[in-house]
């Protein structure tokens, strides 16, 4: 195996060497993936995370254009702290911080386990760094030349599943909030987002792609529809109660799934991933030739 994809099977394999995914012997009306560490988290780890959060609000190539040869440390962390990133001071800030640290998760995760295509990183939508993207928070397709199934997602990352959230007397635990957000989804027209991916095809002149994505805006009520909620837990605070209230609710989607990613000290993961990020990037445009 050549250097260049030794490299890339390592980089490939770097999220399922730390995690297991599995799906789990039906006991609910809906379909339960559990996802769950056998190996520490180390550095190496960390900083392929902090790459993917770089390379999800902006690609490579965008960041290589904007600074040129011109890689002055100082003007490529103030660019990113001022244009790109969440801001960090606020708890608002904080709860947009771990959202998108959430999505961008998901996005490897359900990339590295499944054989979905995930068209476009919806972060890239951003018009203001630091507040949420609305709408789905993530899309992904089947895998193959001709489109039959869509997938909705629905992700939540807490740190503290096992408290109810809301106000009374409509409180309830993570999973039935991310089902009525799910279907709120559902129930809303889709055909905003194939048609702007259609528009991102036919612009780039991948004539195939935005053909497929143009018979979604004409016609998706002919596809299937999949519904996922995704969640991102602490593992010493989940508690199974949480989804015996999702069953008893019961839920309205179908079909569903459930993935339940349960992570040790997921706070200080994600602190962590944040925490001197724009060195990434320094160092990753640093390291290329020069153009």
């Amino acid at each position: 195996m050549g250097i260049g994809l030794l490299r890339k099977w390592y980089k490939l394999n770097k999220i399922s060497n730390w995690l297991t995914y599995k799906k789990r012997n039906r006991n609910f009306s809906f379909e339960i993936i559990d996802v769950t560490e056998h190996n520490k988290v180390d550095q190496e780890l960390i900083a392929f995370l902090q790459e993917k959060i770089i390379f999800s609000y902006r690609t490579l190539d965008f960041y290589k254009h904007h600074f040129g040869n011109d890689l002055n440390e100082k003007e490529i962390k103030s660019y990113l702290i001022e244009q790109i990133l969440p801001k960090n001071e606020s708890d608002l800030d904080k709860i947009v911080r771990q959202g998108d640290w959430g999505e961008i998760f998901a996005q490897v995760i359900v990339s590295e386990f499944t054989e979905l295509s995930i068209p476009s990183a919806k972060l890239r939508w951003k018009i203001n760094k630091d507040k949420s993207v609305f709408g789905t928070d993530l899309i992904a397709f089947n895998d193959s030349d001709t489109i039959t199934d869509i997938y909705y997602f629905e992700i939540k990352t807490r740190y503290k599943p096992n408290i109810k959230e809301g106000t009374t007397p409509n409180r309830h635990y993570i999973p039935t909030i991310a089902h009525q957000s799910l279907l709120k989804d559902a129930m809303s027209p889709t055909e905003s987002i194939f048609n702007y991916l259609q528009m991102q095809y036919y612009e780039k002149e991948d004539y195939n792609s935005a053909k497929k994505y143009s018979d979604l805006v004409k016609n998706s009520k002919l596809y299937s529809k999949i519904f996922e909620i995704f969640l991102i837990l602490e593992k010493s605070k989940y508690q199974e109660k949480i989804l015996e209230e999702l069953e008893n609710l019961p839920p309205s989607l179908s079909p569903l799934n459930v993935t339940i990613v349960l992570i040790d000290n997921l706070q200080e993961l994600v602190t962590k991933t944040w925490d001197d990020i724009e060195n990434t990037l320094v160092s990753k445009l640093r390291n290329l030739p020069p153009t």
